[in-house]
C-alpha cells in the first residue's frame, strides 16, 4: 500500500505589519511580560521575545543589536513612566489648606492606584526579577533613592506644620513610610484580596497618627507657614517674652 500523502505543514501566519514605532513598543511589552510572568530575566532572549511577540528573529533585530540593548531600552522606558507616574503622587500646589497627614495619604493613594493599573511595570521596579542585570538593580536603587530625598523634603515641612517635636529623625520616618509603602504596594499585588488600598491608607493613618504633634487636626499648611513667617520676623524681644 502506498504512503498516505503528509499534509502540507502548516505555515505561521505573518504578524501584521505596524509602523515602527509601534512595532518597538510591542517587542518592549513582550519583554516586560515574559520578564514579569516568568520573574526571570533568563527567560529573555531574542528568540524568545521574537516568538512570544509572533514576528521572526531578525524583525527583533531590526530594533536591538543585542539582548543587551534590548533590556536596557525596557529599563530606560519603564524608569520614565514609572518617574511619570511618581510625579503624579508627588503632592504640589494648591495643596497650601490641606493637612500634612491628608497630603502623605492622598499621595499613597495615587500611588497604589498606579500600582494597580500597572502591575508589570511596578513589579519590576518593586520587586527585581531572578537574574537582573546589575545595571537594572542599580536604576531600581537610583529610583528609590530620589524618592526618598523628595519624600523628605515634603515631611520635613510637613512635621513643621503639624508642629512635632525637632527630634524626630526625618530621614528614618521617611524610608519608614516609604517602605511600608513599598512593602504594601507588593502584598497588593501578589495578595489583592487581603490587601487592598483602603486597607493600606488606614494604616498609614494610624502609623502618622503615632508621630506627636501640638497643632490640631486638621491644620492648615497657608496658616502655620503664615504663623512661623511672622515669629522669625518677630523682634528677638518680643519673641523671648
Amino acid at each position: 500500500m502506498a504512503p498516505r500523502p503528509r499534509p502540507p505543514a502548516r505555515r505561521r501566519r505573518p504578524a501584521p505589519r505596524l509602523p515602527p514605532e509601534e512595532r518597538r513598543e510591542q517587542l518592549l511589552d513582550t519583554t516586560l511580560l515574559l520578564v514579569t510572568s516568568e520573574q526571570s530575566f533568563d527567560s529573555v532572549s531574542m528568540e524568545a521575545v521574537a516568538r512570544a511577540a509572533g514576528v521572526t528573529k531578525p524583525v527583533v533585530y531590526d530594533f536591538f543589536a543585542n539582548r543587551a540593548e534590548l533590556l536596557a531600552a525596557l529599563l530606560e522606558r519603564e524608569e520614565q513612566r514609572t518617574l511619570a507616574e511618581l510625579a503624579e503622587a508627588i503632592p504640589s500646589p494648591p495643596w497650601m489648606d490641606t493637612d500634612p497627614d491628608d497630603v502623605l495619604v492622598t499621595a499613597l493613594e495615587t500611588f497604589f492606584r498606579a500600582v494597580q493599573g500597572n502591575p508589570s511595570r511596578w513589579l519590576l521596579i518593586l520587586h527585581p526579577a531572578e537574574g537582573a542585570p546589575p545595571e537594572i538593580r542599580s536604576k531600581v536603587v537610583e529610583i528609590r533613592e530620589g524618592v526618598v530625598q523628595l519624600g523628605r523634603e515634603l515631611l520635613t515641612i510637613g512635621l513643621a506644620v503639624r508642629r512635632s517635636p525637632d527630634d524626630i529623625d526625618v530621614d528614618l520616618l521617611t524610608r519608614l513610610v516609604i517602605g511600608n509603602a513599598e512593602e504594601g504596594a507588593r502584598l497588593m499585588l501578589v495578595h489583592p484580596d487581603r490587601y487592598s488600598p483602603d486597607r493600606l491608607l488606614t494604616f498609614t493613618r494610624w502609623l502618622m497618627a503615632q508621630v506627636p504633634r501640638e497643632a490640631p487636626y486638621p491644620t492648615s499648611m497657608s496658616k502655620a507657614m503664615a504663623e512661623m513667617e511672622s515669629a522669625a520676623a518677630a523682634p528677638a524681644d518680643d519673641r523671648d517674652a
